[in-house]
């Protein structure tokens, strides 16, 4: 074996160890699920939100039906039409980790393209709010699959997509 071949199989071990990983996290999705005893359901579509690709999604555990925390989540690629409550998790710590890791509105807004406009504003002040209190419902140790696999729909993004309960 010359050392380009070495230099391949390391990076093919790496990459399959990165699939791995983001399909542990599909695992980690669904048992954050039943665990927790999760009812997520997707609204309706409402301009403006459907304009900008985005949509509402409810969650609760079924235990407290009084402690019902409504996100809005980033649905470019129409997961939420997919009837799959673990893809709609995935979009609803996405929208978590997507606020928690931007240092402020502007980080936030330009990592998505957004105008700077009142809507955008609001939409990032209501989540100072309903992250936290999703996060109550949900727990910090789950994390969403890498988005360039939902982007590039790769193996990892079709396996969750198709997850089954």
């Amino acid at each position: 074996m010359d050392l380009d071949d070495y230099y391949h199989l390391i990076k093919q071990d790496s990459y399959q160890d990165i699939i791995v990983h983001d399909k542990n996290r599909i695992m980690a999705l669904a048992d954050c699920y039943k665990n927790k005893n999760l009812i997520l359901s997707v609204e309706k579509e409402t301009n403006p939100l459907s304009e900008e690709s985005l949509r509402v999604i409810s969650i609760q555990n079924s235990t407290d039906s009084n402690n019902v925390v409504a996100i809005v989540v980033s649905d470019e690629y129409r997961d939420a039409d997919i009837n799959n409550p673990i893809l709609w998790l995935h979009l609803v710590v996405e929208a978590c980790e997507w606020y928690e890791e931007a240092n402020d509105y502007l980080t936030w807004r330009q990592d998505f393209g957004f105008k700077d406009n009142a809507f955008f504003q609001d939409l990032y002040t209501s989540l100072k709010v309903v992250v936290p209190k999703t996060r109550e419902l949900i727990g910090y140790d789950v994390k969403a699959v890498d988005h360039h696999h939902i982007e590039f729909n790769t193996d990892v993004a079709q396996a969750l997509r198709n997850y089954e309960i």
